[in-house]
């Protein structure tokens, strides 16, 4: 019969080392074997290219016509209006003061107000009545 404790004591001392090793060997290889996962990769498609990069085209806007009004009687003088510094929504914005419009018969008063610039740096020209050939003119108020 065949005995486990009769086959290592045939073996020599330096046999039981390398039979110790090798024992050793295969079960850290074992050990480390169960810990090495492989994550499948995806099949590489070819994917379209990405698209061209947005292009932004800054117009500014066009100035609508000016609108000329003739008359023939002197617009009444400026009113005085009280500003109010309070009252102003923000550092930027700009007082634009108030002005006589004529409607086709008879003139009236646009209050003043206070407005933002559209862009840094914009001044406002304030409209004006010019009198021209005998005439009185308005031109429009605009942002420079």
């Amino acid at each position: 019969m065949f005995s486990p404790l009769a086959a290592w004591i045939r073996f020599s001392r330096r046999d039981c080392f390398a039979l110790a090793r090798f024992a050793g060997l295969g079960v850290l290889s074992g050990l480390l074997a169960g810990c090495v996962v492989e994550q499948r990769r995806p099949r590489a498609h070819a994917a379209p290219p990405p698209p061209p990069p947005t292009v932004v085209v800054v117009k500014e806007q066009p100035r609508p016509p000016q609108v000329v009004v003739v008359i023939r009687e002197a617009p009444p003088p400026p009113r005085r209006e009280v500003i109010v510094e309070r009252d102003r929504p923000s550092k930027a914005h700009v007082w634009i003061v108030g002005h006589w419009r004529h409607d086709g018969r008879v003139y009236t008063w646009v209050p003043g107000h206070w407005a933002q610039p559209p862009r840094a740096r914009a001044a406002w020209v304030e409209p004006r009545w010019e009198r021209r050939d005998g005439a009185y003119i308005f031109i429009e108020g605009v942002w420079r």
